[in-house]
This record gives C-alpha cells, structure tokens and sequence, in this order.
C-alpha cells in the first residue's frame, strides 16, 4: 500500500488524522506543520522527544555565549518566554512562508525600538514587509501585556507602578530567542527550523501562560 500523501513510498504508519497509512518520510517532514497530529498519536509524541533535546542542545549553545541573560530569562521571564513561543508556533502553523529569517527581522525591529525607548525617544520601528511587521506586531503585543498589563490595547505609556515585565527583561527574552533563532540559520539544516521546532514540540491544545507551554528547560 502506498503513501495516500505522496503516493511514492510505502505506507508504514497509520496516521489517525488522516484516516489511513503513510510513509515515514511524510509524517516526519508533515507532522504538525501540515497534518494536524492528535496528541495521543505515537509518532509525534516520539517525533517531540527528539525535539525536545535538539531544544535543549540549541539552549546549550546559546547558554554558552550567554549564561548570565539566559539563567535570568529562564528565572524570572519563564512565563514571558513561553508566550513568545507559544505565539510563534501558532503563527508558523498558521503561515507556511514565514521563515527563521523572518524572525530575525521582525525581533531586530522589535529590539531597535526598544533600544530607542531605553534612550529616552519613543519611536517605533516597522517593516514594509507585510509578512515580517505582523510578526513584530504579534510580538510586541505580547511584551505590551506583560509590560502594561492595564493600559488600553496594551499599549501606550508604561505605568512603573504597574509593570510586570521591565523594558530590560523584555529585550532579554527577545534577545535570547533571537539568538537561538539565528543558531539555526547558520546551521543552515532548513529555512524554518527554529520555528518549526516549536511548532511541533509545543501542544496544540497548550494555553500560552499554562505551566508546562514554553520549552525552555530550567
């Protein structure tokens, strides 16, 4: 019997959201980002496993070049840093285009601007590109409701009095997801291979802020 998805190769695992077998190569390359898995499904539940540690060895090497700011991140923006990726496995589900070069754009906007408001000067950094400044604006929607959780549209003048999230921890969490993503560019393994790692080790059902969402491992 062969594949009913490329109708090449043989079909080796029944898939329960499609209903029938397919071969190896499809569920390891379509798990997740095309087939919308189960998470009772024994593939990806194997699948997320090696996942998971290829997370870890991509935090090792971040962590080497930055142990202070990542130990700070995972110490006290966990919840932040799980929304944030949270926020981009649903975006990278949700849009097959976006790519790790994508999100080093729109986080390098998002840390300009927020260099810029560090040195006083409240001046937003866009892109023309559409793809990339929904992005930013996603994110930064994010940092906005832990920075100015009260504020109308969770934007404006951030309240010291009522910030959970100060403009330093902001750029810290960005700063480190930055640098995982740009680990994975220069490995050079696929366009999205940062996104599309959490985009499968995440749980689709995860709510953004519930224990257990991020990845990041303490």
């Amino acid at each position: 019997m062969r594949c009913i998805l490329c109708d090449q190769r043989k079909a080796r695992r029944y898939c329960p959201s499609k209903g029938s077998s397919i071969c190896a190569l499809c569920c390891g390359e379509k798990r997740v980002l095309e087939i919308p898995c189960p998470e009772s499904c024994e593939y990806l539940q194997m699948g997320r496993k090696h996942e998971e540690e290829e997370y870890g060895r991509l935090l090792q090497l971040c962590s080497a070049k930055n142990p202070e700011r990542n130990n700070r991140v995972i110490e006290r923006q966990y919840e932040v840093a799980a929304h944030l990726e949270y926020v981009l496995a649903k975006e990278r589900i949700a849009s097959r285009q976006l790519t790790d070069q994508d999100l080093l754009q729109a986080l390098d906007l998002l840390l300009e601007t927020y260099r810029t408001e560090e040195n006083g000067i409240l001046f937003e950094k866009t892109s023309d590109q559409l793809r990339i400044d929904a992005l930013r604006r996603e994110l930064r929607s994010v940092i906005e409701s832990y920075r100015n959780p009260g504020g109308k549209g969770r934007e404006g003048v951030v309240d010291p009095k009522e910030a959970r999230l100060t403009l330093t921890g902001a750029m810290e969490c960005l700063g480190l997801i930055r640098d995982l993503a740009a680990i994975c560019v220069e490995e050079k393994k696929s366009p999205a291979g940062f996104l599309n790692l959490l985009a499968r080790v995440i749980p689709r059902a995860s709510e953004p802020k519930a224990a257990g969402s991020s990845i990041i491992i303490p």
